[in-house]
């Protein structure tokens, strides 16, 4: 057992690195190894599909993919991994009821405001007992932060919580909650949660912390040119994997990225 999760740990990191800084590639990987314990029913919604990133590596085709970035959306149908892609808001979506039978989405639902009204039309999409399988970090974040404890052990609270509020800003999180909240709020839209379980631990979370330096002249790159920059990817996806893949084995008692299976009730 532990060696097949070796090798998927590595796989998975590869994968991501030849498309994804190492800050980025790392979180990804320990969504990947919990997501690929499940199997989805078709027909399945990708929410948040983005360019097809997370699909790309860790599904199969998937029948259809939304996101609200068109530039996004349009390399997303060139992956190949969507039978068809559309722009849409998760809170208005453009489906009949009950037309999907899964609906997944990997750290999106953090970044929209009122995310209690995406879940509702989830709920609403979804066939009689579909699932709603999805990713998300929590605010559990703000007590693991490398920078968060430095500060607050120098008596520095004032600067950690303005760390913490620029962390937010930066990744344009709206919604990020305790995970007690996130169970309260799919039972009140009509789900069952019948699987929650941590993904990251604390010493990955630093450690995507502390190689977030090296990812911004990537990230700025895709803001401006809609695509990623990175250098001598096939070397980093050889030698990355090896020193670092053990710390993306999924924390499931460590709640700063929940891992959720929802039923429609």
């Amino acid at each position: 057992m532990k060696d097949r999760m070796k090798y998927k740990s590595q796989k998975y990191l590869a994968d991501f690195l030849r498309i994804a800084p190492l800050s980025h590639a790392l979180w990804r990987t320990t969504e990947a190894l919990v997501f690929d314990q499940y199997k989805f029913k078709k027909p399945v919604l990708d929410l948040g599909c983005g360019f097809g990133e997370f699909a790309g590596i860790v599904f199969n085709q998937v029948e259809m993919g939304i996101d609200i970035n068109d530039k996004e959306l349009s390399q997303a149908i060139k992956s190949k991994k969507y039978k068809k892609v559309q722009w849409a808001d998760a809170r208005k979506l453009p489906f009949p009821n009950n037309s999907f039978a899964t609906v997944i989405s990997v750290s999106v639902l953090e970044h929209i405001p009122h995310v209690e009204k995406a879940l509702l039309e989830i709920n609403r999409v979804l066939r009689e007992q579909g699932l709603l399988i999805f990713a998300v970090p929590t605010v559990e974040i703000k007590n693991n932060l490398l920078l968060t404890q430095v500060f607050r052990k120098l008596g520095l609270v004032g600067l950690a919580d303005q760390y913490f509020d620029l962390h937010s800003k930066v990744f344009k999180h709206h919604s990020l909650k305790k995970s007690d909240w996130w169970v309260q709020v799919l039972e009140k839209q009509g789900f069952e949660v019948i699987n929650l379980q941590g993904t990251i631990s604390s010493k990955l979370l630093k450690l995507h912390e502390f190689f977030l330096l090296s990812a911004l002249p990537s990230q700025f790159w895709k803001w401006i040119f809609g695509k990623r920059l990175l250098m001598t990817t096939g070397l980093r996806a050889k030698i990355l994997p090896m020193l670092f893949s053990q710390y993306t084995y999924p924390d499931k008692n460590c709640f700063i990225n929940i891992f959720v299976v929802a039923r429609k009730r």
